[in-house]
């Protein structure tokens, strides 16, 4: 069973507000959104703002500061996240972008000691044509 991508495929596009990319949750069980320790977005060798992203899952919208807090909001394995960059003309379309992504989850049912738990970091970087 192949590896399931940190960025979906062909996935950088351009929005009204600036552009995005699909995350793909690395792990096996969905999980909290809560569960979601760190995540960081480069476009080009440049660190995109934390508090200019958003990352969107069921059709909702949250800000990174809101992550913490949302225990009963889950990303399901099956779907792609939204990590958006608020950051209008960035990008236009159809032109090539080095997209990194740094994701960092915490399992909440994996204790490694008190009061705490096993983590796992992700980074990938690819080339993307943004449509």
């Amino acid at each position: 069973m192949a590896a399931v991508p940190l960025v979906e495929d062909n996935s950088l596009r351009t929005t009204d507000s600036g552009f995005e990319v699909l995350v793909r949750l690395p792990w096996y069980r969905s999980l909290p959104l809560s569960s979601i320790e760190n995540i960081r977005l480069s476009l080009d060798g440049q660190p995109v703002e934390p508090a200019s992203l958003r990352f969107g899952v069921n059709e909702r919208q949250f800000k990174l500061s809101e992550l913490g807090e949302l225990i009963e909001e889950y990303w399901f394995v099956q779907d792609s996240a939204h990590l958006i960059a608020l950051q209008p003309g960035k990008i236009a379309s159809g032109e090539s972008h080095n997209v990194e992504v740094e994701l960092t989850l915490r399992f909440p049912y994996i204790p490694i000691g008190p009061g705490k738990f096993l983590t796992n970091s992700n980074t990938l970087t690819v080339t993307q044509v943004a449509r």
